[in-house]
């Protein structure tokens, strides 16, 4: 299975994570939480609100091990590698930390500086993991992530089918286990150690990386894609009758699981889906930005009396759909403005001195040939070098 193969359907299902963390975000800022807990809330959207950001967040850690194993060229450069991933999120994270600064505010130093280098969850304390962007927490644990993820896929890359599924069990009653004996713990001590903590939330990274070396191998036995996005919705109602943390991550883990190898899958058959259209496609290009500033929008509506705690159905659906709007187009304007411009512009960077390098080796070291060689056709290219060239196009396929 080619490794450069696109997987649609994966960066659709992306922006559905990023709404439904959206959704529960808006639920808590929205409503008050005294006049909504004491009704009978058992219905399947209900469920989907109150735990989304659990399911969200967890779904993008499994995809970001699934993805990087999927997409990580053997031979790459640790450096390279790591170089690529902050080229990637730390321009849109510092440039929603400081308008973060503006919009919520009340960020000291401490506040400020794990912000600023995305290290506030390894701090057991919530006024600085929560503060400024709330949401930037989780980047916090991909950085670690990032660290790790070379050493992580060197081991496991030595491993059978039966030592990955091993794994992946492994890492599924990890998650389980920690959760439970969390059950009893103050509620700060569960958040933190359960939710927050990076080496905790790596065993979702792990797995991740683990089911992409299964589905690569076609060791991979799971449901298909209706089926496994069928098993979520039943996953997040059970939440409702689980206490915390069980019920934030630990109940959907499998189904969400599932749902990122099932897709994988689907687009690597070739079989379209409502995930892999291109409107759904954009939008899940855009669900990082989108990500990061559709907390700040929420903070600003609720900041400028647009977003009022008691109203009518319509005024509500209104409310709603303002700052959704709103919501997108600074996701746009992140994307297009800040995320795609620098990431172009660093990696630019980085990459021309290094061919600079390379050309002033090939003018000083290469021999004096004469022009005619030079223009030599390919068919006349000398069989020695084509040998040389065939195990280089053999291993950029290899795992």
């Amino acid at each position: 299975m080619d490794r450069n193969s696109r997987l649609p359907s994966l960066t659709g299902l992306r922006w559905v994570a990023a709404f439904i963390v959206f959704g529960q975000h808006l639920l808590e800022q929205y409503y008050n939480p005294q006049l909504v807990a004491p009704k009978p809330v058992r219905s399947a959207v209900w469920a989907l609100l109150a735990h989304g950001g659990g399911l969200g967040v967890s779904f993008f850690f499994v995809l970001s091990g699934f993805v990087l194993a999927w997409s990580f060229r053997p031979g790459t450069p640790t450096t390279t590698f790591w170089w690529r991933r902050f080229t990637k999120v730390y321009p849109p994270a510092i440039v929603t930390t400081v308008a973060a600064v503006f919009i919520v505010g009340g960020a000291g130093p401490l506040q400020l500086a794990t912000h600023l280098t995305l290290t506030q969850s390894w701090l057991p304390r919530r006024d600085v993991y929560t503060a400024l962007n709330i949401v930037s927490w989780s980047l916090s644990c991909e950085v670690f992530f990032y660290l790790c993820f070379p050493l992580l896929l060197a081991g496991l890359r030595r491993l059978g089918p039966a030592g990955l599924w091993a794994i992946a069990v492994m890492m599924v009653e990890c998650v389980a286990a920690l959760a439970t004996n969390l059950v009893h713990a103050s509620h700060d001590t569960a958040g933190w150690v359960g939710y927050v903590l990076p080496p905790v939330r790596m065993a979702e990274f792990t797995l991740g990386v683990t089911v992409a070396l299964l589905v690569r191998s076609g060791a991979w036995r799971g449901p298909g894609l209706r089926w496994s996005l069928a098993l979520v919705l039943p996953a997040m109602v059970a939440g409702l009758f689980a206490p915390y943390p069980v019920n934030e991550h630990a109940l959907t883990l499998v189904p969400v699981t599932c749902v990122v190898a099932a897709a994988a899958r689907a687009d690597l058959f070739g079989r379209k889906t409502f995930w892999s259209r291109p409107a759904m496609v954009y939008l899940g290009e855009l669900s990082f930005a989108f990500y990061l500033v559709h907390f700040l929008v929420i903070i600003g509506f609720n900041r400028t009396g647009l977003l009022p705690h008691q109203a009518g159905p319509a005024q509500a659906l209104v409310a709603t759909v303002s700052v959704l709007w709103f919501s997108l187009i600074a996701a746009v304007l992140l994307h297009h403005g800040v995320e795609l411009p620098a990431l172009r512009l660093m990696r630019r960077t980085a990459s021309a001195p290094a061919a600079g390098r390379h050309r002033r080796i090939a003018l000083t070291s290469a021999p004096a040939v004469p022009r005619q060689r030079r223009e030599l056709p390919a068919h006349a290219v000398p069989a020695q070098r084509a040998s040389t060239t065939r195990p280089r196009s053999r291993a950029r396929h290899a795992l």
